[in-house]
Order: C-alpha cells, then structure tokens, then sequence
C-alpha cells in the first residue's frame, strides 16, 4: 500500500465521522424552551405568601447598564461598570436580613468559588444585590467580609449592593426573578438561583438552586465571556458539555464528545500514515 492510497483512507474516514457529528448535532439539538420555577401544587393550594414566586429566564436579553446600586462602602455603582473591561458577571439576589435560604446560597456559593481556584477580579467579577430597598451599606459591608473570609480571597472583587426599591424592581424584572414580601413575618418569599452576564449586558445562563457545581460555574463563566477565559482544558471539557435550559445545568453534550473523538481518531491515523511513509521511504534507501 503506497502514499496515496493511505491518504485516501485517512481523507474517507476524516469525512465520514464529520458528516457523522453534524448528523448527531440535529438529532441531539438541545431543548430551547424557557424554563420557569414554580411550586408543584395547584395555584388554589399554594399559600398566598408564594404565589407569583418564580424564576422566569430572559436568557439573551440585556439587563440596563444604566441602572445604579450602592456598594458595601457608599459609593454609587452602575451595573456597567460591574462588567467593566470586558469582564462577565455572576449576579446574585439576595437581602441581607435573610437568615435561611440566602445564607445558605451564599456559604456554598462562596465554597464554590474557592473549590474553583480562579482568581476573582482577575477574570470575572461577583456581585450581589439585596432587593431589599431597606438593606443599607453597613449590612451590605459585613456580608462582604463574612462571605469573601470563606473563599479565602479576602481581597477579591465580590460586591455587595443596596438599591432604590425603583431599581431593584428594574433589575430583578429584567432578570426574570420574582419575589415576594410577607409583611405578617417580615421577610421575602423568593427562588435561589446565580446569574451569569456578559460584558455587553446580555443574560446568558442562569444556576439554580442552592449548590453549585465548580465545573458549572467554570462553563458558564466561558459561556459569558465567549472563551476568552479558561485554561485549555477547561475549553476541551467545554466542547463535551452544553447548556441546557430546560434543567439550568451543563449537560453531557454527544455531539461534543463525537467531535472530540474523531480528531482524535484522525490524529492517530495521520500518525499511522506517517509510519508507512517513512518505512517505505526507508526500504527504497535500501534497495
């Protein structure tokens, strides 16, 4: 068997498991449909205090970069300079009175982003912002050094905001998050869930519940920013899993896999012709 005849080979089998992985790509289109968070009983059945408490995603919609928050130390913050110098964001709702959902989100958020080891600030940035327009700045401070100890990045870039109830309002609708204040217990009936925003302003994944995978905050966080941060095997992991948001999490993607598995292939095959080659050349040296 000479050089052509392997290059054939190598040429028919690289076609074929390409045309294969697009094949698999529209069989295995994930599902696009919106995702919405509600309670399983019957509207009639659910307690008043919780009903319109849901989480409907906006995913690609922009939030208002105008819209403005006040930090942790009193100063004045708009939502485009949290996505400043091209960096995406992770947005978190929370109030800072909240003793039970929000503080477990929060304390295994912040294990998340330890257990993730990238720097923040460096990549990306953390925000959270209270919908509680009663929330103040000094509250909003000791948040911020309570969680930030636990990510053992006492430095890093996660702020904490406090709003007009006029903004909070703007920017939780634009995200699609609904709550709800009972005034006979004087706290907020709410879902829990981390969003992801690129640097132009567009919503692009959402995170529920109150755990987080490292490797899904990695994947979403390369989603915003469109690749730009990541080490390359965080990019080839990328490849074999896809956002779906029918179930807000990162899936075994097939077709990422088939793609991977082929060049692969292809490089074991070119590796195996350039073996012949070179023994036939050899053996011609010979005679």
């Amino acid at each position: 068997m000479n050089f052509r005849v392997y290059s054939i080979i190598i040429i028919s089998i690289f076609t074929l498991t390409s045309n294969l992985s697009y094949a698999f790509d529209e069989s295995m289109r994930m599902p696009s449909q919106k995702r919405e968070l509600s309670t399983s009983l019957p509207l009639n059945e659910t307690p008043k205090v919780m009903q319109g408490v849901t989480i409907k995603e906006n995913l690609g919609k922009s939030v208002d970069l105008n819209l403005s928050f006040t930090d942790e130390n009193g100063k004045l913050t708009k939502i485009s300079d949290m996505v400043a110098d091209g960096k995406p964001l992770i947005l978190t709702l929370n109030y800072y009175r909240c003793s039970t959902l929000c503080s477990i989100q929060l304390i295994n958020f912040a294990k998340t982003l330890k257990d993730m080891g990238w720097k923040i600030g460096k990549d990306y940035r953390v925000a959270t912002v209270s919908f509680d327009p009663t929330d103040t700045s000094k509250e909003a401070n000791i948040k911020q050094k309570e969680y930030l100890k636990l990510t053992d990045q006492e430095s890093g870039d996660w702020k904490f905001y406090v709003g007009t109830n006029d903004n909070i309002k703007s920017l939780t609708d634009q995200i699609g998050f609904y709550y709800k204040y009972d005034p006979v217990s004087n706290e907020f009936a709410h879902a829990a869930a981390i969003f992801f925003i690129t640097p132009q302003g567009k919503i692009s994944s959402y995170l529920y519940g109150i755990t987080y995978k490292s490797r899904d905050v990695k994947f979403s966080l390369m989603d915003a920013s469109k690749n730009k941060i990541g080490s390359p095997t965080d990019q080839i992991l990328l490849t074999c899993f896809h956002y779906n948001p029918t179930t807000g999490k990162y899936d075994a993607f097939a077709m990422g896999m088939l793609r991977i598995a082929a060049l692969i292939t292809v490089f074991f095959l070119i590796m195996f012709l350039g073996y012949f080659f070179w023994r036939e050349q050899r053996n011609k040296k010979a005679y």
